[in-house]
Order: C-alpha cells, then sequence, then structure tokens
C-alpha cells in the first residue's frame, strides 16, 4: 500500500464514520444538500475511475453488481428515516438504528466487492472511484425517498420547541381520555350492582328464616 492509497482509506474512513454521525443525529433537510451531495460524489468518482474500467466485461459487471446493492440499500435506508416538519415550516430528519445497520451492509457489501476484484485481478474497478460512485448512487436513492416522504409528513403543532418530533395528535388523545373514562364508570356500575343484588338475596334469606 502506498501513500496516496492510504491517504484515500484514511479519507474515506473520516468521510464514513462523519457520515454516520450525522445520520442518527436531528438535523435540518437542506433540499440544495439532498442533489448537490449526490452529484459532487458522482463527479469525482467517475473522474477516478480509469477510462479502460469501461472496456472491460468484469469491471463493468463489479460495478454494476456494486450499483444495483447501492440503490437497494439506500431506497431502504430513505424509509428509515424519519422526516417531520415544524410550525415554522423547516424540515427535519433523524436517521435509526436500522438506518446504521444498512449503511453496515453496504460498507461490508463493498469490502466484499474490493476483496473480489482484487482476487480477480480487477482492481480498478474497486478502487476509490467505484467506491464513490457507489456512496453517489446511495445518497441519490436515499434523498430521493427522504424527498418524496416529506410531503406525508405532519406540520408540528404552533409552540411546539424547533427540532422536536410530532407528538401523539391531540384528536388521539381527547379521544381516548373519555373512552377510559366510560370504561371505569361501567365497571364501577356493574361492580355496584353486584354488591346490592348479594345485599338484596341476605335479606331475603334472613326474612326466610324469621318466618320459618
Amino acid at each position: 500500500m502506498n501513500a496516496s492509497t492510504a491517504a484515500d482509506v484514511l479519507l474515506i474512513g473520516a468521510a464514513v464514520v462523519w457520515v454516520l454521525a450525522r445520520q442518527v443525529q436531528v438535523a435540518r433537510v437542506k433540499p440544495r444538500l439532498l442533489v448537490l451531495a449526490p452529484l459532487v460524489l458522482a463527479f469525482f468518482g467517475l473522474r477516478s475511475l480509469p477510462a479502460s474500467t469501461w472496456r472491460v466485461p468484469a469491471d463493468l459487471a463489479l460495478l454494476a453488481v456494486s450499483a444495483a446493492l447501492s440503490l437497494g440499500l439506500g431506497v431502504w435506508r430513505g424509509q428509515t428515516i424519519k422526516v417531520w416538519r415544524d410550525a415554522d415550516g423547516t424540515w427535519w430528519r433523524q436517521g435509526s438504528v436500522l438506518t446504521l445497520v444498512l449503511w453496515g451492509v453496504l460498507i461490508v457489501a463493498r469490502g466484499l466487492l474490493y476483496g473480489a476484484g482484487v482476487a480477480a485481478g480487477h482492481r480498478e474497478a474497486s478502487g476509490l472511484g467505484a467506491v464513490l460512485v457507489t456512496l453517489a448512487l446511495s445518497f441519490a436513492a436515499q434523498n430521493t425517498v427522504t424527498a418524496l416522504r416529506m410531503n406525508a409528513a405532519p406540520p408540528l403543532p404552533a409552540g411546539q420547541p424547533a427540532g422536536s418530533q410530532p407528538a401523539e395528535p391531540a384528536a388521539s388523545r381527547s379521544t381516548a381520555i373519555p373512552s377510559q373514562l366510560a370504561a371505569h364508570d361501567r365497571l364501577h356500575t356493574r361492580r355496584h350492582e353486584r354488591i346490592q343484588a348479594r345485599r338484596h338475596e341476605r335479606r331475603e334469606r334472613r326474612e326466610t328464616r324469621r318466618w320459618e
């Protein structure tokens, strides 16, 4: 491993740690960044890929498998990220544990593809350029799903702190409380009726013994 490759590995590792940390934090959604981030990664990734990669069937096959995995996992991750809008119209998002797990699956898959490429003598198809293209496709799929789900996210009620997630709708709480009170009243009424019935039964028994 030469100095350039080591620097690339360290750079990619630092970027992965930063991305994973950002994924699970509550952060504002920046629509422009949803588009620009995949484009920038794709630009540098395609620029780093050797021209010979596009002429070798085995290299193209490795890139195709990597692209399919990246897109599939990106779509899945987009569904695991919570998105909501506060009363001011600001969009927020936060990933979950499953989001991190899916990132881990992508990293492991990339490692396996790299090993397969090296073993088959096609190292360039799994180098830095391929990694950047993989990240670009994965982010593009994830961000597309996130953008589509933003339209269905409910707004926060006025006065709720920015960045806080939507609470349970007031309508459901207001209907749940009266129903609980009604159930409690019915239980109390049935208990009272049973007590009165037992008292009446004991009273009749005493009257019957008195006349015997």
